[in-house]
């Protein structure tokens, strides 16, 4: 793998986590804390389960699982700091 590819790959759970500031905010409001806390930890905890599959299966895969795990992420950030 070329180090772009590695910076593709490592910076991808930042994308997601950059797109989903403002929905992210929203939904936190709207929904409220324990629901969404629970369904972001849940969402992410799947995901780091299924990095080393997505790994061995293709980057391109690894790197739509990065991005999905930092839209799921940035729900908890929002969260935390309405508590």
């Amino acid at each position: 793998m070329c180090s772009n590819s590695a910076g593709v790959i490592l910076g991808s759970f930042y994308y997601g986590y950059m797109i989903f500031q403002i929905p992210g905010g929203i939904l936190a409001l709207r929904l409220g804390g324990v629901r969404l806390f629970g369904i972001g930890v849940a969402v992410a905890s799947v995901l780091t389960l299924l990095t080393p599959l997505a790994a061995r299966t293709s980057p391109i895969l690894l790197i739509i699982l990065r991005v999905t795990e930092g839209l799921a992420l940035v729900w908890i950030w929002f969260v935390l700091n309405i508590w």
